[in-house]
């Protein structure tokens, strides 16, 4: 087969130019550090670049997320530690007043302190963070609890107490709200179009039950600070009524329970939140060491190709000048 000096001048070309590409590639990845600088470059390596920066960004929304409902949490527990250390002085007291020994005139400075102790409760049930109402359950922009007349505990202007059936489907819808919060656990909807509960993190909560609503089987006030205000009634009395104290103090001390059991749940939350926080910072170190090896180029590695191609370049240029021979022209000049 006989190779014309046309085929070979041209096959040089050819190879010159992908030496001139090829240094000019490696060139632009020492200059801008980057294995590609648009998608038409490596085109696997873009969507692998975009795939990995969604996820990290993601990944980010999850962390504020999480550091939002950590926060919301720590100033409700510490909402309910003011609670539980206001009931376990009151239960103190309550202890003082039904002792047979203690005088009315004592009976009665108890009942004070009691009353004043069911205003602490509300305070605490109010409680805060900047403008929003962290107890309000879904209620979050004005105060949800307050006090009646006659030393009642309201909720948006129900009765927690209340008998109503109305009333208490009510109490029982907001005490169940939901603030619900993506931290990054697979967010997804059943086959009915309803949130799956264990796929986002419900940031709502309700003083409702914390303090308690409603009444139990023999009509007592499950509420505590109702409870406060019944049992400091009965101390004022010049005879307490045994059986309706008793009825009194051993509810009291089933809702100081339900407290207990609720700030139990809420120390298990918080801890559960920062070892999320913990994996999601570690999610994001390694999204960022994914995206860092796909776009960024290893600069040792890089400047290596980039001598190798210069080497490369210059060789096919002296290859060409014994591969063109001098035309006349050339000879001419």
């Amino acid at each position: 087969m006989r190779i014309t000096t046309n085929q070979v001048i041209k096959n040089y070309q050819s190879n010159l130019s992908k030496a001139n590409n090829n240094l000019t590639s490696a060139r632009e990845k020492v200059l801008t550090g980057r294995n590609f600088n648009k998608a038409s470059d490596d085109p696997g390596s873009a969507s692998t670049a975009f795939t990995l920066r969604t996820q990290y960004l993601d990944n980010t929304d999850y962390i504020d997320n999480t550091k939002t409902a950590e926060s919301r949490f720590q100033a409700v527990e510490s909402s309910v530690l003011e609670m539980n250390t206001t009931v376990q002085e009151a239960s103190g007291l309550i202890t003082k007043g039904i002792n047979g020994s203690t005088s009315i005139e004592a009976r009665k400075s108890i009942a004070t302190s009691l009353r004043s102790m069911q205003e602490s409760l509300v305070l605490s049930a109010n409680a805060k963070i900047g403008d929003t109402f962290i107890l309000g359950g879904q209620n979050t922009s004005t105060a949800s609890y307050e006090l009646s007349d006659d030393n009642k505990l309201l909720y948006c202007s129900q009765d927690v107490s209340s008998t109503d059936a109305a009333v208490q489907a009510n109490l029982q819808k907001a005490a169940d709200a939901k603030i619900n919060v993506d931290l990054g656990f697979g967010l997804s909807y059943d086959g009915s179009g309803n949130l799956v509960n264990n796929s986002t993190l419900n940031t709502a909560f309700s003083a409702l039950n914390v303090l308690g609503y409603g009444t139990n089987d023999d009509g007592v006030d499950k509420n505590l600070v109702n409870l406060l205000g019944n049992i400091a009634d009965e101390l004022e009395k010049p005879t307490i009524d045994e059986s309706k104290m008793q009825g009194l103090t051993k509810q009291f001390d089933s809702s100081k329970n339900q407290l207990l059991d609720v700030l139990t749940g809420l120390g298990t939350q918080s801890k559960f939140l920062e070892k999320t926080q913990s994996r999601l910072e570690d999610n994001k170190l390694t999204l960022n060491n994914k995206i860092d090896s796909v776009e960024n180029v290893d600069t040792a590695e890089a400047i290596t190709n980039f001598a190798w191609a210069q080497f490369a370049y210059n060789a096919a240029l002296k290859v060409g000048t014994s591969i063109i021979t001098p035309s006349l022209i050339d000879f001419m000049n």
